[in-house]
């Protein structure tokens, strides 16, 4: 491969976000997986899924701890802070976020037809909203939900990591929580943040960490999830 070519893989491989395949580990809000082959002509953009041989990662173990508050992986990150968030999710490889928030009707209530809904918050450049591209919403970030007997709750889950489910449910008329089991509690999710190594030519995933409080006791709980 010539050098030229070769930098414009190893950018287009560092924008891309790393899909976890599922595991007996529990996981969850995958960053990605994605190795792009020559043979693909479209510039890889963020959230682009491309599979690619033994390149797969996958969870190797997971570790839960109570922390005294939650950490701030990122400072140096804008945090969101956009009406009916529930969760957001950050990368190393830059401050674009990746939003998570509820939608209601007029009467406060969740809107049953999409009660949730994922997009960008493109903080790298100027900060503005932005949907997710079909491809980014059929294999990355995208969340689904379903209805249960209560019409205040939502079973849901993220494409990328389907096997671990979340609820997603009304607090009070015009605010809602995310629910995650871990480690046999009951998590209120706050954020991700996944830690890619951009050293090699293929970009890879180091850990997940997936931060929220325990919905019984209020204490901050931190999820690490070690990756090969």
């Amino acid at each position: 491969m010539k050098p030229h070519r070769r930098s414009f893989w190893r950018a287009s491989l560092a924008a891309l976000p790393w899909r976890l395949l599922p595991s007996p580990v529990p996981c969850v809000l995958a960053a990605g997986i994605a190795i792009a082959a020559p043979a693909v002509s479209a510039f890889a953009q963020e959230g682009t899924v491309i599979t690619h041989g033994s390149a797969q990662q996958r969870a190797s173990g997971s570790v839960v701890e109570e922390v005294d508050s939650l950490p701030v992986v990122r400072p140096d990150f804008p945090v969101p802070d956009d009406p009916g968030m529930v969760f957001y999710l950050q990368r190393s490889t830059n401050s674009n976020t990746v939003v998570y928030a509820a939608r209601f009707l007029d009467d406060g209530k969740l809107d049953p037809r999409q009660p949730i809904v994922a997009y960008w918050r493109r903080f790298n450049t100027t900060g503005e909203r932005l949907a997710l591209k079909m491809i980014e919403d059929s294999f990355a970030f995208g969340v689904r939900a379903r209805a249960t007997d209560d019409p205040d709750v939502f079973s849901l889950y993220v494409v990328s990591y389907p096997e671990r489910r979340a609820t997603l449910r009304l607090v009070e008329p015009g605010r809602a929580e995310l629910l995650l089991p871990v480690d046999g509690r009951q998590m209120r999710m706050r954020y991700a943040y996944v830690d890619v190594d951009e050293s090699g030519l293929m970009p890879s995933v180091r850990e997940v960490v997936v931060t929220g409080h325990d919905t019984q006791t209020g204490r901050a709980l931190v999820e690490r999830i070690q990756i090969e």
